[in-house]
This record gives C-alpha cells, structure tokens and sequence, in this order.
C-alpha cells in the first residue's frame, strides 16, 4: 500500500478534490510607536526611576525630608 507513495504525482486530483489548505491572513503586530512589549516596559521602569529621583530631590531641596 505505501510501498508506491514516492511514485505518486504531487498534483493528484483526486486527494486535492476541493481541499486546498489556505492559511489565515496574519494578525499584524501590535506595536505602540514601534516598540515591542519588552522596550515599552523598559522605558516606563526608566520613566518611573526618573519620576522618583526627582521627586525625592525636589523634597530633599526643599528641606521636607532630610537623612
């Protein structure tokens, strides 16, 4: 039976009868000014860093805190 599968044509009619494959149109990428998820998290830990060290040195600057 699969003796013979090698000789088969790769264009036989009668296994391809009206079921060709089509694969699904790919999702595009979901990209926030063309970043990745990754960068994205990378910039709002900087972004929060920056906020917190001005922060504290605008209350260290202003005597509200002192150490």
């Amino acid at each position: 039976m699969f003796d013979d599968l090698r000789d088969t044509p790769e264009e036989d009619p009668i296994s391809n009868a009206g079921f060709a494959y089509e694969p699904e149109p790919a999702r595009p990428e979901s990209r926030i000014m063309g970043m990745t998820a990754g960068q994205r998290l990378i910039i709002s830990l900087m972004l929060l860093a920056t906020v917190f060290i001005l922060g504290l040195s605008c209350t260290l600057v202003t005597s509200k805190i002192w150490f």
